[in-house]
């Protein structure tokens, strides 16, 4: 493909002209690919991972070969066992709200490597560390990579135009109809190689007012704290750092999930593929998490506290 510019023609997409917010890191295809792309610069054969984690993990250390050793997290979310301070650890950064944590082990473990898959905002902690914008904002792919050591291997750049499906048709039809299309491309990333991030992710990513985002998370994040935490089992314990990518609400209320469906509020479940004998499937089974980015006002946040009080 031809890299020259073009002159003249039809017009393109427009987006505001900005800034990455993380200008620094590596700018790969997915989370995912930054995690193998990890394991492959270091040579990492063992690595320690959560029981409580996305599925997306084990898959990435699988495909690369490396050995996983499962731990435990206790009610503070840190690990319940003590590593070699050598050892290659993967530590998630739970919806968000877990950079006091991060503060903690980074100090512990020189070989540290942070999921920040749910929590875009957060700066670089330890030996590498990853995020997925995806899971933030209205673009298809991507994941910016902190990493020192680089593979040796030359990249191609991805290309994502076909991926955007789900997001035009959200924009034009609603989102059920595009829901068949946003699992289809969570599908495709299970098989994708490593590559640089597509022209079109990064012409996006570089359209949003971050700052103004974060700051609407923070003020969602407050009302629905407010009015939840009295009975919310969830440890929170936000730093200045934090930007949440959800509420996580814990609390025995059977049939909420279900029930805010039937309202059009819609919430996912993280994670499906822990093992059942785990202490952390309380996570899966009963935690909710709340909507509250900067799509969302106040009203918004009022209305989910209305129905979750009912």
């Amino acid at each position: 493909m031809s890299l020259s510019k073009e002159i003249g023609g039809y017009f393109g997409l427009e987006t505001p002209t900005g800034k990455s917010l993380h200008p620094d890191a590596l700018a790969l295809n997915c989370a995912r690919n930054c995690l193998r792309y990890i394991v492959r610069a270091y040579r990492i054969k063992e690595i320690y991972v959560p029981y409580y984690t996305c599925p997306a993990v084990w898959q990435s250390l699988q495909q690369e070969q490396c050995e996983m050793r499962f731990y435990h997290i206790d009610e503070k979310l840190l690990p319940t066992e003590n590593f070699d301070r050598a050892s290659y650890v993967v530590y998630t950064n739970y919806f968000g709200v877990c950079s006091k944590n991060l503060q903690i082990l980074s100090e512990k473990y020189e070989n540290l490597i942070v999921d920040n898959a749910q929590a875009f905002y957060s700066p670089h902690y330890g030996l590498a560390s990853f995020n997925s914008p995806r899971k933030f904002f209205g673009v298809s792919d991507g994941g910016y990579l902190y990493c020192d050591q680089a593979v040796g291997e030359t990249l191609e750049l991805d290309i994502s135009y076909q991926r955007f499906t789900h997001l035009l048709k959200r924009l034009d039809l609603g989102s059920s109809f595009g829901y068949g299309d946003f699992c289809a491309n969570e599908d495709l990333f299970k098989n994708e190689p490593i590559k640089k991030m597509s022209r079109l992710t990064q012409t996006i990513l570089e359209s949003i007012d971050y700052m103004q985002y974060r700051k609407k998370r923070l003020i969602n994040f407050d009302i629905l704290h407010r009015g939840l935490s009295a009975s919310n089992r969830f440890p929170i314990d936000l730093s200045n750092e934090d930007a949440p990518m959800v509420y996580p609400y814990l609390a025995d209320r059977v049939g909420l999930r279900e029930k805010l469906i039937q309202n059009k509020i819609y919430t996912a479940t993280y994670w499906l593929g822990v093992n059942k004998d785990c202490r952390e499937d309380i996570y899966s089974t009963h935690l909710v998490p709340l909507p509250m980015d900067h799509r969302y006002g106040a009203d918004d946040m009022e209305r989910i506290l209305e129905i979750v009080g009912e």
